[in-house]
């Protein structure tokens, strides 16, 4: 009895294991998009200028990095939206797509590559009145399907006050 018992529960972990891997190796996606009166140049400005993101983002209290193609920046999130006196989580994404003046996108792995990663996508896009903006963020990994309803509540408040406050500043003059 006591074999079968030590057979079956590491069949059964393999299996609840099997499964999350197949469920986290499914990207997920989370977008946000607003309009604002500014050139796409100076949108793109304030976009990409990493170390100035602290400055003006309401979820990120630290920022290090320069935007470039392959460059490794360092991002401490902040604890809640607009409290910077305690620190979230830090990060280490890498830029994977730079295309001036319109997408720039990253990538990073936390834990482990199969456990957790998380992706940035900001796109650029000229209209008539300035700028539309479409802000994501993509997931995939082992913890993804365990955490996503945390994540569809969380992450479009944070996407969404990110993007107002970077409307504000690029229309501020």
């Amino acid at each position: 009895m006591k074999k079968k018992i030590l057979i079956a529960i590491p069949t059964l972990l393999f299996v609840v294991l099997a499964g999350l891997w197949l469920k986290g190796n499914d990207m997920r996606e989370i977008s946000t998009e607003i309009e604002i009166a500014a050139p796409v140049e100076k949108v793109w400005e304030i976009v990409t200028d990493i170390e100035g993101w602290q400055e003006w983002s309401p979820i990120i209290n630290q920022s290090n990095g320069t935007a470039s193609l392959g460059s490794k920046l360092s991002i401490t999130m902040c604890g809640e939206i607009g409290d910077k006196s305690k620190a979230g989580p830090k990060y280490e994404p890498v830029i994977t797509v730079f295309e001036e003046p319109r997408n720039l996108s990253w990538r990073a792995t936390m834990m482990a590559g199969f456990v957790f990663t998380n992706g940035k996508v900001i796109e650029l896009e000229k209209t008539d009145s300035g700028t539309r903006l479409v802000h994501k963020e993509t997931f995939s990994g082992l913890m993804v399907p365990m955490m996503w309803g945390q994540v569809q509540t969380n992450v479009p408040k944070m996407l969404d006050s990110m993007n107002q406050a970077l409307k504000t500043l690029a229309e501020s003059g």
